[in-house]
């Protein structure tokens, strides 16, 4: 048994209880407090920099200035600072590889150190967005390319479901957030775009038919820079349906679908920060989260996107980005 509310209102929406944060938190009345992928069920990989399940225990492998890479995780729910702090001291932390929380060892990488995104400036500060300074991994700092990668299958042939947290630094160049795509339509999977000259963000996936159908939808309204974003994505080929909202919009934003064939479901390279193929619409900007749902039942994305929006709203960086969900 696990607590979603506390008289009424979602434990994930409370600061304090009795003048306790519910973030330090683990029990009430001897019930334990529930976590995202204990809730929504069905990821096929997860990244965060908060404990997303009961089982989690690594949030991220940093590398120091020296060269030392030590594995990150988590106190009372939230990422363990005071370790990072201790690892990296005055200088910056590079993340070599985020720990997939879903369970299915989906973990991405960076085998090159300076091209791994940062946790840490070059000051010894931990990363956090601008806007409300959540602790988030910084995918261009100092102008520079920084991506993670791995290969496995990203959804079922029917449907998925992409949500993300982060923050751009522009959004007048085109950039892919996570990218499993390449120049051949036949290899395309999926991806998830700032546009550039639009300043809207995208999901698209390819159906696998001899024709290569492209499916596709837009946010309505336009993206900013600095300021943090909540997005959840939707791709269906039943029925052939697609929609990305952000920030609590709910409103269906399906832009064009195709009558025929199914998602590409083959194991292939997925890169965070960049388009995975060919490194080109490199992502300039911070990320707090990934994940990504293809259950048989996907779970509900509005409870995803309220759940989620509500962690983001109710710390800030002196408390970090470490709800219990």
């Amino acid at each position: 048994m696990s607590i979603d509310k506390v008289s009424g209102v979602t434990f994930s929406s409370i600061d304090k209880i009795d003048g306790v944060r519910s973030t330090d938190i683990d029990k009430v009345s001897g019930t334990t407090a529930s976590y995202a992928l204990d809730d929504f069920s069905g990821a096929v990989a997860a990244y965060s920099l908060r404990q997303l399940s009961s089982t989690a225990t690594t949030a991220i492998s940093v590398e120091n200035s020296s060269g030392t890479i030590l594995d990150i995780g988590f106190v009372n729910g939230r990422l363990d600072v005071s370790a990072l702090a201790t690892h990296c001291g005055s200088n910056y932390g590079r993340v070599s590889k985020w720990w997939d929380q879903s369970g299915n060892d989906n973990h991405m990488e960076q085998s090159t150190a300076a091209s791994r995104p940062r946790i840490v400036d070059t000051s010894g500060n931990i990363v956090t967005t601008t806007d409300n300074s959540i602790r988030a991994l910084d995918f261009y700092g100092n102008s520079t390319a920084r991506w993670l990668s791995d290969t496995f299958s990203s959804n079922n042939g029917d449907h998925f479901i992409l949500s993300y947290v982060g923050e751009f630094r522009t959004v007048t160049s085109g950039q892919q957030i996570v990218s499993q795509w390449t120049s051949s339509a036949s290899t395309q999977t999926f991806s998830a775009n700032v546009l550039g000259a639009s300043q809207k963000l995208r999901i698209a996936a390819r159906y696998s038919t001899s024709s290569n159908h492209l499916g596709r939808a837009d946010t309505s309204a336009t993206v900013s820079a600095d300021t943090e974003y909540v997005v959840v994505g939707y791709m269906s080929a039943t029925p052939y349906e697609g929609d990305i909202d952000v920030n609590g919009d709910t409103t269906n934003t399906s832009t064009g679908f195709p009558s025929t064939g199914s998602l590409r479901s083959a194991s292939a390279g997925i890169t965070i920060g960049r388009r995975h193929d060919n490194g080109a619409a490199q992502y300039q900007g911070y990320l707090a989260e990934v994940i990504i749902w293809s259950a048989g039942t996907l779970p509900n994305r509005d409870s995803i996107m309220s759940t989620t929006k509500s962690i983001t709203e109710s710390h800030n960086g002196k408390n970090g980005y470490r709800h219990r969900q």
